[in-house]
């Protein structure tokens, strides 16, 4: 099915997915994006004009031509653009709406994984980020989680919460102490990438411990592990440091990326370049339960996220953001969120459906 028939022709099976309980416009009232109604009267047409707008690619003045041809509303690009620009909240409350529906049916056992991580939006030939788009998700479920911010709304653990039992997947840009308290005090779990100097380490009697140092024995192709601490407000919070030590090919891709991330400094630092033959990884999970090779492959399983955003940039194209006005901007991304969440959810509806039987009998 093309996206341009879903967005049309299609459009039932798209409001089908939808929760029950939703009712697009007394949320549209609630959220000022519909005041008046005299254009758009209902929520169905304006997450209708949204889609049009964001999704299909379509400029102001196309969508609102083809809303007056098909009779679904009569206004000009100008008016359009208002009534979008207005929309940004209400998409935002919709957003919410249905991952509340589907977080009923995240937890599909005791200790659900959780992967955590975040992407950045700009226009074409923009310079640097405009938008990040800080993102929870369950390999069971899909996405469950987003959190729009500017260029200035850094990556935390902390802008997440969690549920007893999870376990939290991240990648080293989270590796910062107040983020893994954050997660502990949640009752939850880390497996979280650090690199050599991202957390303060500490011995069993406070004083400074050098990873590097005390796995530059490890071959290449193993994996060791060690408990130690990280300083974190005044405290010592107790971690196993787990280090897998990686090929000649794996390591010299690496070093590669650290030059190329410190092209504009003058020097790499020496220990970036040692540290790049190794992976290491801090977790709070018990060693009895989740021993040295689990862990590692639990955090393998982290580039799921990384997938997934892959597939909104490359299949829906969230990457190629045209709107300058922030408020604009704002809807047009929760624009193209609201259809990934329900393609999702029509995707599961029919992997749920048993095939039909119909003329084989």
């Amino acid at each position: 099915m093309k996206l341009s028939s879903l967005l049309t022709s299609d459009w039932s099976s798209l409001v089908s997915a939808l929760p029950s309980s939703l009712d697009l416009t007394a949320l549209a009232r609630a959220k000022k994006a519909i005041v008046r109604g005299r254009q758009v009267s209902d929520g169905e047409t304006l997450l209708r004009l949204a889609l049009w707008y964001g999704p299909c690619g379509m400029s102001l003045r196309s969508a609102s031509a083809l809303a007056t041809g098909t009779g679904a509303a009569i206004l000009s690009d100008v008016a359009l653009l208002k009534r979008l620009a207005g929309a940004s909240a209400w998409l935002e409350a919709v957003i919410t709406a249905l991952l509340a529906e589907r977080q009923l049916a995240a937890r599909l056992s005791d200790r659900p994984l959780v992967m955590i991580d975040g992407t950045s939006i700009s226009r074409p030939g923009s310079i640097g980020s405009e938008w990040i788009l800080h993102s929870r998700y369950d390999p069971d479920i899909g996405f469950n989680g987003f959190e729009l911010t500017d260029c200035h709304g850094g990556e935390s653990l902390k802008r997440h919460h969690f549920g007893p039992g999870d376990i939290v997947l991240a990648d080293r840009g989270y590796a910062q102490a107040r983020g893994l308290l954050h997660i502990l005090e949640q009752k939850a779990d880390f497996v979280v990438r650090t690199g050599w100097r991202s957390l303060a380490f500490r011995d069993a009697d406070g004083n400074r411990f050098d990873p590097l140092e005390h796995f530059k024995g490890l071959p290449s192709g193993q994996a060791d592990e060690i408990r130690t601490g990280i300083a974190v407000d005044g405290k010592r919070l107790s971690v196993r440091l787990v280090v897998f030590s990686k090929d000649d090919t794996a390591t010299q891709a690496e070093l590669k990326r650290v030059k190329y991330k410190g092209r504009d400094q003058r020097s790499t630092h020496p220990h970036s370049q040692l540290a790049a033959r190794y992976t290491m990884i801090v977790t709070s999970l018990d060693a009895a339960t989740y021993p040295t090779e689990t862990v590692l492959s639990l955090y393998r399983q982290r580039w799921q996220i990384e997938l997934a955003f892959k597939r909104l940039k490359s299949l829906l194209h969230i990457d190629r953001l045209p709107a300058k006005n922030k408020n604009l901007a704002r809807t047009w991304l929760y624009a193209h969120l609201v259809l990934a969440i329900l393609i999702d959810t029509m995707t599961q509806q029919m992997l749920d459906s048993p095939p039909s039987t119909e003329g084989l009998e």
